[in-house]
């Protein structure tokens, strides 16, 4: 930054103290010189008057007062002069003069004496100044002709005082001399710095003011000094200032609602965009006090105190409600909002504020309350009990509720709902309000007793919604009373209960040609028809009646329609549905509309056909006890049995004449209570009718269920006649579900109880533990070798596995203990009651036991199986049914995993080593869907070229976070768990595409060999998925190999054999992997399109270390040649290994000793080097 104004005001300033300081010098100098003259002066004038005055003295020889007054007046006038005083040689005063009109001081004798101590000094230098006292002392000797004793002297006083004001004096015409100057030097600099500096300051404030007002748009540049960069340094702040200014109006404006700006003074000073769109005035009419034209006169008064009060410095939010003036020229309603703006130095600014236009929300308020108004009274007047609920008590009832009840509504306000329900209703009155308080439900729908003020009870129908009110959770609903209809309700069951056990089948048609159904009872069945196949045209009527009756009955219809006969009685025959007829009586109503036309004929048609054979028996009962399939029993009043059909006697095994005149409690099995009794005539008494289930005893002594359907007959006069009773033998449907209640407890193959079976009593069992503080042992087994027989001899002979299974180790079980089937080969075993580990060991250890006999089955193989247990201990090891059997079985899996055949107690440490399995299981999902795996190559080296001959895929495991996951970790888990089928999918063509991509970069095309796990090979999808990831990629099926471990080849023998075929007919070459460490067989190699054998890694590892390791290398390879295979040889790392290798004739190698797997840029890396003759 430039330092011109500064130099000028440092050469400025410094002239001006040089100035000062020569002013100042030649001050003092005038003021020392006139003090040095007046001093001179005096000291000559004492010294001429001390020796005038002693010469005087001298002359006259006389020294007395009046002599030396007489000297002073004639002679002395100096005004200086303080006295003249003669002293003898002792120092003693003789004489004193003082001037005229001088005031008498005293002398300083002290400092007298002490100069005329020393007469040597007076005759040296004859004035002296006394220090302090200002004062100029002159001392004159006098002879003897003076006539003084001792000589004596004349000494005169003289004060300084005055010569400083003669100084001064003088120094001051000097200075009017120099003060033309000085105010021609101060004037100078005066113009110069108000040229240099006031100026241009009053100029760059009048410009910032003119930019601050926008009349211009930048400072104008000052020159190039301070002053220059300090107005552009303010010009640069202005713009930024300005342009905040700018933006913040943007976004006012940009604000939808209005914004405004008062001053201390309540003068507006800003409004933004929406409040002069809303009132319609402009920006200059609404500044200062123009905007307080578009409020309300009677809405001032309440703002002005709230602005007011921020005048008066103490500013405060605020917010009101009042009206402005729209440009229509209608006042809106508005909520005014106000902050107080405070400066940083804590002032008071004025406001700013915001205004919400509510006039809608006002409008719609009222509009709201008119509604409620509207509502309510709708909801006072209604007929429908209207009610809500909150925590189970009333806020509020309409009054029909409250009638209902038997309070005012008032009354029923925070009373609770339960009070009012009968108290067997109330638990399930309680679960629907607390099931909808919890939100587990929204609406619902119920009914209960209820119960009014003086205990009457009423049937109640409710329906409630559970609705947020008032931020709270409440329930809102009607309420009806229902007495009515449910007593209505039971009329219409308890006929139509008489209907369906009637003999009498009920029906509508329409009277149209063919006279179709509109309504059948379902007794129809009888008849051999369903009703369904009887409604709405799906039969016609007419073609139900016999050919020989039906133009009786047309006619008789006709007939009937034509003369407006209401009703009619005929009887006919009609075929049922096995092809056969029976004689009805149809006694038909025939409805018509307004007009007399007939709408439809409603029937009632009885079944007589047992009428028509029979000789005269009694006519109402005939219809009823024939072809009824049901049983029917009628008893007067007493009741004593009057008539039983053939079902009755078919069911019971009794005759009729051995029931006749008996009561129908003959048949009681005593199974049910007298109070069920009680109950059943009850309610025969109060409703006329009563049906349910009855455990009745046939003759033989056998108890049987019974389905009762029970009516009391009365005459036209009301009165009881007869009981009617119809039953069904329900025996063959119990015992239906009780086989269904067997199928759901217990495994249908084994017998044995199932999971959910067991789960039941293990719960109980823990219960029971924990009564009596014992422990139950949990063991959980699973057969090892059991799978390896289904699948070599078929799901049929494991399944008679099973059962032989299961019978041997039920003999080992207790009565108190359960052995259940869980699934597949998995067992459960609890064992109850006991005390200590041991117990549950022994019973593990003999089950194992018991499965080391062979078990022979139908087709003759003798089979053997084992068994891996777990244990786990109530309640050591968990105090939930879930959580033992969990462990149970984590220690199941850790027997199989320390050899099998042998059982484990559950431990902490397989707890967490399940868990980490688990865990691990749970990454391996998220790792397939973020494609953390990827693939890398790994050569096959020609042994005698030392050329690549192809590579395999192998899979790596990369997470995105952590470190990399050994393929020996994640593969197995991946084939137990079947993830291994969707990500060998994506290996499958990953490496087809892969190779081909190597082919379209110009490499040499090489195979690439990828693994086909057991449980993908024996997928049966495999082939279509090699097939489809050739045809997606493109490659050649001689490019690629499949690698299949000799334990999947010998799993399905001819399976394996059509599934081969069908690899090679896609041009795929196949692979042996890991040779020799399964079930190696010269016999599945000669039937099997093999092309390659791979040697185990196992088997390398010992070369020229284990002998026999070189022979079954040795033995592999000259198996291989002699087939014909291309034999490579794995895991090859030293090149002792590969020499003896080649001594062998193997074919190619394979190993970290040739190249470690390589990601594929990498691998076609190689594979240009390769290519290009440059050595790996």
């Amino acid at each position: 930054m430039s330092r011109l104004f500064t130099l000028r005001a440092l050469l400025l300033s410094a002239f001006l103290c040089f100035g000062l300081l020569v002013s100042a010098y030649q001050v003092l100098s005038v003021y020392r010189h006139s003090l040095q003259e007046t001093m001179g002066e005096l000291e000559t004038t004492t010294d001429f008057i001390g020796h005038f005055i002693a010469s005087g003295l001298v002359q006259n020889g006389s020294a007395s007062a009046e002599r030396l007054g007489h000297l002073f007046s004639e002679h002395l006038s100096h005004p200086a002069l303080v006295y003249a005083a003669v002293l003898d040689g002792s120092g003693r005063l003789r004489a004193l003069s003082l001037p005229q009109g001088a005031s008498r001081m005293p002398l300083n004798m002290p400092a007298v004496e002490h100069l005329l101590a020393d007469p040597e000094r007076w005759e040296r230098q004859h004035l002296h100044w006394l220090e302090g006292d200002e004062l100029l002392l002159g001392g004159y000797p006098l002879g003897e002709e003076a006539s003084v004793p001792g000589g004596g002297m004349v000494v005169l006083v003289m004060r300084t005082d005055t010569l400083r004001d003669k100084a001064w004096a003088r120094t001051g015409q000097q200075l009017l001399m120099l003060l033309v100057p000085l105010l021609l030097l101060a004037l100078l600099l005066a113009w110069l710095l108000k040229r240099l500096l006031t100026d241009r300051i009053e100029e760059l404030l009048d410009d910032v003011r003119r930019l601050s007002t926008g009349r211009i748009d930048s400072l104008p540049v000052l020159g190039g000094d301070e002053v220059g960069q300090l107005a552009a340094e303010f010009g640069a702040l202005m713009q930024r200032v300005i342009s905040a200014r700018d933006y913040n109006e943007y976004l006012l404006n940009c604000i939808p609602s209005p914004v405004w700006q008062v001053d201390r003074q309540q003068r507006c000073v800003y409004v933004n965009a929406a409040w002069m769109q809303l009132t319609g005035m402009g920006d200059e009419d609404s500044q200062g006090e123009g905007w307080w034209q578009a409020l309300h006169p009677d809405d001032r008064r309440l703002l002005e105190p709230l602005l007011t009060e921020g005048g008066s410095g103490c500013g405060v939010d605020f917010a009101v409600r009042l009206r402005l003036r729209a440009r229509t020229g209608r006042y809106h309603w508005v909520q005014l909002h106000g902050e107080p703006l405070v400066g940083r130095d804590g002032q008071f600014n004025g406001y700013l504020g915001s205004a919400f236009d509510i006039q809608s929300e006002l409008d719609a308020g009222s509009e709201l309350q008119a509604n409620e108004a509207r509502f309510r009274g709708l909801v006072e007047q209604s007929l429908v009990g209207v009610y809500v609920l909150r925590d189970g008590h009333f806020e509020y009832a309409n009054p029909r509720l409250a009638e209902w009840f038997g309070y005012q509504p008032q009354e029923l306000v925070a009373r609770s709902l339960l009070d009012l329900v009968c108290e067997a209703d109330r638990p399930r009155v309680r679960d629907m309000l607390d099931r909808r308080e919890r939100g587990e439900l929204v609406s619902a729908h119920y009914e209960f007793r209820a119960l009014t003020r003086d205990g009457r009870e009423f049937m109640a129908e409710a329906f409630g919604t559970r609705i947020e009110l008032d931020g709270l959770p409440a329930i809102i609903g009607t309420l009806l009373d229902v007495t009515q209809r449910y007593k209505d309700r039971e009329t219409v069951q308890a006929v139509v209960d008489a209907v369906v056990a009637s003999p009498m089948v009920m029906l509508r048609r329409k009277a149209q040609t063919g006279w179709p159904v509109q309504f059948v009872s379902s007794n129809v069945e009888r008849w051999g028809y369903s009703a369904s196949s009887l409604l709405d045209g799906q039969r016609w009527f007419t073609t139900l009646i016999h050919a020989d009756d039906l133009p009786l009955v047309l006619a008789e219809v006709q007939r009937s329609i034509d003369e407006a006969r209401p009703e009619f009685v005929l009887e006919y025959r009609i075929r049922t549905g096995v092809g056969g007829y029976i004689w009805i009586e149809d006694y038909t109503r025939v409805h018509r509309d307004a007009a007399g036309e007939p709408l439809c004929l409603e029937s009632l048609l009885l079944d007589i056909s047992a009428r028509k054979a029979a000789d005269e028996k009694l006519r109402h009962a005939a219809a009823v006890f024939t072809n009824a399939r049901e049983g029917v029993v009628i008893t007067d009043t007493t009741p004593k049995i009057i008539a039983v059909n053939r079902a009755f006697c078919d069911i019971t095994g009794y005759e009729e004449h051995e029931v006749l005149g008996r009561n129908p409690s003959m048949v009681s099995s005593g199974r049910q209570s007298k109070e069920f009794y009680q109950s059943m005539w009850t309610a025969l008494l109060d409703e006329g009718h009563w049906q349910g289930e009855v455990w009745n005893r046939r003759k033989s002594g056998e108890v049987f269920p019974q389905w009762h359907s029970i009516s009391a007959v009365r005459d036209d006069k009301g009165k009881l006649t007869n009981y009617v009773a119809v039953f069904s033998d329900i025996s063959q449907l119990k015992e239906s579900e009780a086989q269904l209640e067997r199928l759901a407890h217990y495994d249908p193959l084994t017998e044995l109880p199932n999971r959910i079976l067991v789960q039941s009593h293990l719960n109980g069992a823990i219960e029971r533990a924990r009564r009596l503080h014992c422990k139950v042992a949990v063991l959980f087994l699973d057969l090892d070798g059991f799978k390896r027989v289904n699948d070599s001899l078929g799901h049929g002979v494991g399944d008679e596995l099973l059962v032989l299974i299961a019978g041997r180790l039920r003999q080992r079980i207790r009565a108190e203990d359960m052995f259940a089937r869980l699934g597949g080969d998995e067992f459960l075993l609890v064992l109850e009651g006991i005390h200590h580990p041991e117990e549950a060991a022994l019973v593990a250890q003999d089950l194992i036991d018991l499965l080391q006999q062979p078990f022979r089955v139908g087709s003759g193989h003798e089979l053997f199986v084992g068994a891996s247990i777990g244990i786990s201990l109530y309640p050591d090891d968990g105090l939930e049914m879930s959580e033992l059997i969990r462990c149970a079985d984590v220690a199941m899996y850790q027997a199989k995993e320390n050899g099998r055949n042998n059982y484990q107690f559950h431990t902490e440490e397989l707890t967490r080593a399940a868990e980490n399995r688990q865990a691990l299981e749970s990454r391996l999902h998220r790792a397939i869907t973020a494609q953390e795996f990827q693939l890398y190559y790994q050569p096959q080296v020609d042994i005698a070229s030392g050329r690549i001959l192809g590579f395999e895929a192998l899979v790596r495991w990369c997470p995105i976070q952590g470190e990399p996951v050994s393929p020996a970790v994640f593969i197995p888990l991946l084939e137990e768990t079947g993830l291994i089928l969707a990500l060998g999918e994506w290996v499958m063509h990953e490496a087809c595409r892969q190779a081909v991509r190597w082919g379209e970069a110009g490499l040499p095309a090489v195979p690439v060999s990828v693994n086909l796990s057991p449980r993908q090979f024996q997928h049966l999808d495999v082939v279509e998925l090699v097939r489809r990831a050739l045809e997606d990629s493109g490659l050649p099926g001689a490019l690629l190999e499949l690698e299949i471990t000799e334990g999947a080849l010998m799993a399905q023998n001819l399976e394996t054999q059509v599934r081969l075929a069908e690899l090679k007919a896609l041009g795929v070459h196949l692979a042996v992997d890991d040779f020799g460490t399964g079930y190696s067989s010269l016999a599945y190699l000669s039937r099997f399109p093999i092309d390659k054998l791979k040697i185990d890694k196992s088997f390398i590892d010992g070369l020229g270390q284990d002998a026999r390791a070189d022979k079954i290398v040795a033995t592999v390879i000259a198996m291989g040649q002699g087939l014909d295979l291309q034999v490579v040889a794995e895991g090859v790392e030293t090149a002792s290994q590969l020499e003896l290798l080649r001594a062998l004739g193997c074919d190619a190698v394979q190993g970290y000793l040739c190249g470690r797997p390589l990601p594929a840029a990498q691998a076609g890396a190689r594979l240009a080097r390769e290519r290009d003759g440059v050595p790996a």
